[in-house]
């Protein structure tokens, strides 16, 4: 064995640290898998931050119960970001060098089983606090929890903090169960590889586990939208209730003032929304739901650069992500077929498809299929094309007709979240790549609000959002739902 292995890694074979499990741990994570022999457990102590205890069983190869012996008693005692810091390199050194040809998925493996333990520790802290607080802390000071999904946007943006002075914490959501090997940015190897990048910048990262918040916000709204006729935006969704509430809530844990993500925005005074440098990367569309009080402690350093400036600087500090590709429209739909989606999870009745006036001009089957503006997959053979204007979920009727038959020049908006005045509000956009168009808006007696369009749109369907902009259409006064739209 001293031929293959060197002898730190002997010396935590005769000596393991820390081995055995906690019997009533503050967190408990296990990677690995038993049918290939390796499977990695750690249970954790923690008070106040602190590290208090460790402890660890490992079952596999003899890389691996070392591994897990040396990061147990590197950890031990120490603050959580310290631990949280902890790399596979520096693992690595703790054994002594690196390890023989085919056993480096110790370190992994070990280091995994830790973070989940440090998970499992937020997740028993945070309970409901996840879904429905807005513990907002005064912003200021220079640390900052940045959000890390695995891309060039928030790899750069938490590598442009930290070269700012500001102290810098990382944290990944899981957000559902993306497949291995996918693009997805909750999958398992985005994970390992979003903590990798971070370790290598020198950063603590954690993880979030938030799929159950997720799966019952945003994508259970998704598909309960397209079997009632609205158009989701999930985006939209998981910023208003998962992600910049998770973060606040890990920044607040560890004592840190300000959170920030790689969105393309910038925050101006009020606190407000403004768009970015480079317009053709502009998120403030789907940002509009972000409380204020959190908006006030966010930081989008993105808003400043353009994207090939962001991938200039990834590449000239050899970070990896620097050539990963653009991230696809819907993260929990890896193959885009969100139809597919959908009918897995919804019931879908068969129906009508009619026109204006109510003739039948054929079948349909199933509502969960359409959405307002809607042009191919209609099924109805036309001498001009025809585009779906309306669905009608209780009828289950789809009411097709004239491309301008989607025009519309009054939208009703509820759920509105402003940012500034009211009446700062000089024009409307009411999708993601829309141009804003000027209108006039009034609060209704209901609890809408109406924008009155100056020229009409094309295709305003309900659940989608609508961003109002102050008269140069560069700063958001506040956004709301569609839930109407009248030509």
């Amino acid at each position: 064995m001293s031929d293959r292995y060197r002898q730190q890694v002997v010396d935590h074979l005769v000596r393991p640290r820390n081995a055995g499990e906690l019997g009533d741990p503050s967190g408990r994570g296990e990677s690995g898998d038993a049918a290939c022999g390796d499977v990695a457990c750690f249970t954790v102590g923690i008070s106040d931050n602190v590290l208090e205890q460790v402890r660890y069983k490992v079952y596999g190869c003899a890389a691996c119960i070392a591994a897990g012996s040396a990061l147990a008693e590197l950890v031990e005692s120490k603050h959580l970001l310290d631990a949280a810091s902890v790399s596979k390199a520096d693992l690595q050194d703790a054994l002594g060098g690196p390890l023989p040809a085919g056993k480096e998925h110790a370190l992994t493996l070990v280091l995994d089983a830790m973070h989940k333990a440090f998970e499992d520790h937020w997740n028993r802290k945070a309970g409901e606090m996840l879904s429905e607080a807005e513990r907002g802390r005064v912003a200021g000071g220079k640390s900052v929890v940045a959000a890390m999904s695995g891309g060039v946007d928030s790899a750069v943006t938490a590598l442009l903090l930290k070269e700012a002075g500001y102290e810098v914490a990382t944290v990944t959501f899981r957000l559902h169960d993306g497949e291995r090997g996918s693009r997805s940015c909750c999958s398992p190897d985005t994970v390992l590889f979003a903590r990798d990048t971070a370790h290598r910048m020198g950063l603590p990262h954690f993880t979030l586990n938030l799929k159950e918040l997720f799966d019952r916000r945003v994508m259970q709204d998704f598909v309960g939208s397209y079997s009632e006729g609205r158009t989701p935006n999930p985006c939209v969704a998981c910023n208003a209730h998962v992600k910049f509430h998770a973060s606040s809530f890990l920044a607040d844990e560890l004592g840190y003032h300000h959170v920030a993500t790689g969105h393309y925005a910038r925050v101006e005074e009020g606190p407000t929304l403004a768009r970015p440098v480079d317009a053709s990367k502009d998120q403030t569309y789907v940002l509009w739901p972000v409380p204020r009080d959190l908006l006030s402690r966010t930081i989008f350093p993105l808003g400043e650069y353009r994207k090939a400036q962001v991938r200039a600087i990834a590449e000239e500090r050899g970070l990896a992500v620097a050539y990963t590709p653009e991230s696809q429209d819907i993260c929990f739909i890896p193959d885009g077929d969100y139809r597919r989606f959908v009918r897995k999870k919804a019931a879908a009745e068969p129906g009508d498809v009619v026109d204006r006036e109510g003739r039948v001009l054929g079948r349909h089957t199933g509502v969960v299929d359409f959405t307002v503006g809607q042009r191919r997959g209609i099924g109805v053979s036309a001498p001009t094309p025809l585009y779906v204007s309306e669905v009608r979920p209780r009828t289950g009727q789809v009411v097709v007709g004239r491309k301008q038959d989607l025009e519309v020049r009054e939208v009703g908006i509820r759920d509105l979240n402003w940012f500034l005045d009211p009446e700062k509000a000089a024009c409307v956009q009411v999708r993601y790549n829309g141009s804003p168009v000027p209108c006039t808006v009034e609060e209704a007696d209901d609890g809408r609000w109406l924008a009155s369009l100056d020229e009409p749109v094309i295709g305003v369907a309900p659940g989608q959002s609508a961003v109002f902009y102050t008269g140069d259409g560069e700063r958001v006064v506040g956004g709301g739902v569609v839930v109407r739209s009248d030509s």
